[in-house]
């Protein structure tokens, strides 16, 4: 297999992509393949040639089955991501151009394309209820939350004690020095010394902003960016319902946490 050649010739024709899509799911007919595909029989006929000289795809002899190599999993896998990656660039481009992206790590913008189901939750003309606001209706309804978060909203420190104490909401935030001091000047003394108690609540702090704040749960990730000039943009977040998207932003935290200490 020459790369310079299976990339020019997957990014030359969607329909060598396609074929990769329709045989990912197992092997297929040429029928079969063109049902799916869509194209005509002679461009897709093209198409598993090209790919079977790169050693892509094989043909089963006996049953005129198509199928995969190895290979071909291997760099389907790979375009896959590419195809994702750029969809989700691409539906949230004046966002990713607009905010600073420097909070995100490398291995996870590779993988961005894992947000692919996600919205963006911004102020329209037509809605005016602030991101946090459907942030905090979303985080009542979870059963464990894990967060970045070096900004602080005034009605923070309430909600989260409620979560706390009433529902027992297992916690663990990540903030800067600067917000958990904030924090407990705002919250009263014998509620900080209770939540000390706590087993469900965990708190850590963080040296430098990450530049970064999100939230991720057993329901729902939301993610939100600072603007080039150092503040929080508080009326855009990206949310996501999907499966991959939270375990995308658990990958986050988890980086996060690597360089936080706990303090609570």
């Amino acid at each position: 297999m020459n790369p310079d050649n299976v990339l020019k010739m997957l990014m030359a024709s969607s329909v060598r992509y396609k074929v990769l899509l329709a045989l990912s799911g197992g092997p297929k007919t040429l029928g079969e393949i063109h049902g799916m595909v869509g194209s005509t029989k002679s461009t897709i006929s093209h198409a598993l040639s090209d790919l079977m000289d790169e050693r892509l795809i094989t043909q089963d002899q006996n049953t005129k089955e198509y199928r995969l190599t190895n290979l071909g999993y291997m760099i389907f896998l790979q375009m896959r991501n590419l195809t994702e990656t750029l969809e989700v660039i691409r539906k949230f481009e004046d966002f990713w151009l607009t905010h600073d992206i420097r909070g995100i790590p490398e291995e996870l913008l590779i993988q961005v394309g894992d947000l692919k189901d996600s919205e963006l939750h911004t102020i329209t003309p037509e809605y005016l209820k602030l991101p946090h606001e459907i942030y905090m209706e979303l985080v009542k309804t979870s059963k464990w939350i894990k967060g970045v978060s070096p900004i602080l909203f005034s009605d923070y420190p309430e909600e989260f004690l409620n979560l706390a104490f009433g529902k027992e909401v297992d916690m663990e935030i990540i903030t800067t020095t600067a917000v958990y001091e904030k924090l407990v000047e705002l919250s009263p003394p014998e509620a900080v010394e209770k939540v000390r108690n706590l087993p469900n609540v965990r708190l850590y702090i963080i040296d430098e902003n990450p530049r970064v704040a999100f939230t991720v749960t057993d329901k729902f990730l939301s993610l939100g960016l600072f603007l080039p000039d150092g503040t929080y943009d508080m009326m855009s977040d990206v949310v996501s319902t999907s499966e991959r998207a939270r375990n995308w932003g658990l990958e986050l935290f988890e980086h996060y946490k690597r360089m936080a200490r706990r303090v609570l």
